[in-house]
């Protein structure tokens, strides 16, 4: 095989490196709202066209949660001339590890992870102009590398879509630039990839699946006789009705629970008063309620975004006779008018639930991407979770130790032994979902 350069012909130059873009960093909220149609026009170039990385929700959120709280903003703007090919819907905050070391972060507008009462948004990112991509991360870890962001120990980017470009051109250009950069899998988002009937979507279903979908649909029928109304709210008139009924079902199903709901957090109630008339009108809201007989009995939030369905949030009567799934009706309804409508895809967004796993048909995975400089705090801070896992498992084996103990004197008294406690579960749902 011949592997010798071939020379370029005479008189003909090779081709120069594009230019590199040039970064600016926004700090000024209303820099930001200046930049909604060139925003949106690049998340409709991109990969990552999310609803979350939009202006509408990002902007709203920084609103409701940002301000105030000792966050400030540290967005980057990546251009190429006078063309926005990249954009880094960035904060900066204070974030406290066990126990007690302060770290500089920066982490995407939209991550309220630590919050209470946050949104929980998903596939939060860089966004870059298809084909940009590379071009995008390198530009935007050499600015973090030099400092153009300010000071900063770590930069986490949380729920990360696995399956794009991003979370490995950007680990790769962090590592690069120096950095100790690490993307690992944090969850996944079940979704469906729609098909072109509603028949074929249920063929599509584990035959036990199916059943069950069936099922619900035919008893839910049979209970309301014929009564069954479902509506979607179209005005801001409807608007307000929907969101009422939405926040009653939802604090019905989780008072059932022993539970609030988090429409009774104030700041959740807050942004979603605010972002919701946003999107009815983009034409990027779907709330739809089923009532039987003048009386809500389910109902459905989702976002509608780049031929998708996002579903969010919904809220369901606790109350009615057994055997009946109203939520699983209810997301029925929302699949079927989904495929009805052309959309390609319904995406249940982040989080493990039984109702997901029942009516999804894949699964894409979350990621989170952390890069950090070197420094003292980090070598503390790995020393404490080194401890801290430590201790742990110390702790579970003496625990163990102790069972097994126990165990061998009841049997020695002719006891039969007392099976081990299961392990404690966090089955407490997400903020949002």
């Amino acid at each position: 095989m011949d592997t010798s350069v071939i020379a370029a012909p005479a008189g003909v130059l090779p081709a120069a490196a594009p230019p590199p873009l040039t970064c600016t960093v926004v700090d000024d909220p209303a820099r930001l709202e200046a930049l909604r149609p060139q925003w949106l026009d690049l998340l409709a170039r991109s990969a990552a066209n999310e609803p979350m990385l939009a202006p509408p929700w990002l902007l709203t959120w920084w609103r409701v949660y940002g301000q105030g709280t000792g966050r400030r903003l540290r967005v980057g703007l990546f251009a190429d001339g006078d063309r926005l090919v990249g954009l880094a819907p960035l904060v900066a905050r204070r974030r406290w590890y066990r126990p007690g070391i302060p770290f500089r972060r920066l982490e995407p507008l939209g991550a309220d992870m630590d919050e209470g009462d946050g949104v929980c948004s998903d596939y939060l990112n860089v966004i870059a102009e298809r084909g940009a991509e590379r071009c995008v991360a390198r530009a935007f870890a050499e600015a973090l590398a030099a400092g153009r962001f300010g000071p900063w120990d770590e930069i986490v980017l949380p729920a990360m879509d696995g399956l794009g470009p991003m979370p490995t051109l950007l680990t790769e250009a962090l590592t690069d630039a120096g950095l100790a950069a690490s993307c690992t899998e944090t969850g996944v988002a079940p979704y469906i990839p729609l098909p072109a009937t509603w028949d074929d979507y249920l063929k599509a279903l584990p035959k036990k699946k199916r059943y069950g979908v069936v099922r619900a649909l035919r008893d839910f029928d049979e209970w309301a006789g014929g009564a069954a109304e479902l509506r979607r709210a179209a005005s801001s008139a409807e608007l307000a009705e929907g969101k009422r009924i939405l926040t009653d079902l939802h604090g019905q199903r989780w008072s059932e629970a022993g539970q609030s709901g988090v429409f009774a957090a104030p700041r959740f109630a807050a942004f979603h008063d605010a972002v919701m008339p946003a999107l009815l009108q983009l034409g990027a809201l779907d709330l739809a309620w089923l009532t039987v007989r003048g009386e809500s009995v389910a109902a459905v939030y989702s976002l509608v975004w780049n031929g998708k369905v996002y579903f969010y949030q919904c809220g369901r009567r606790p109350d009615l006779p057994d055997g009946l799934r109203p939520g699983i009706v209810m997301l029925a309804h929302a699949i079927r008018g989904a495929i009805a409508a052309g959309h390609r895809e319904f995406d249940f967004l982040g989080g493990v639930a039984v109702y997901k796993s029942q009516l999804a048909l894949a699964t894409r995975p979350l990621v989170q991407l952390r890069a950090v400089r070197p420094s003292l705090r980090e070598w503390a801070r790995r020393s404490t979770e080194r401890g801290i896992g430590w201790a742990r498992a110390v702790r579970s084996s003496l625990r163990s130790a102790a069972r097994r103990v126990r165990g061998a004197v009841r049997q020695g008294q002719g006891q039969t032994a007392s099976p081990a406690p299961e392990a404690e579960t966090d089955a407490t749902p997400s903020a949002a979902r």
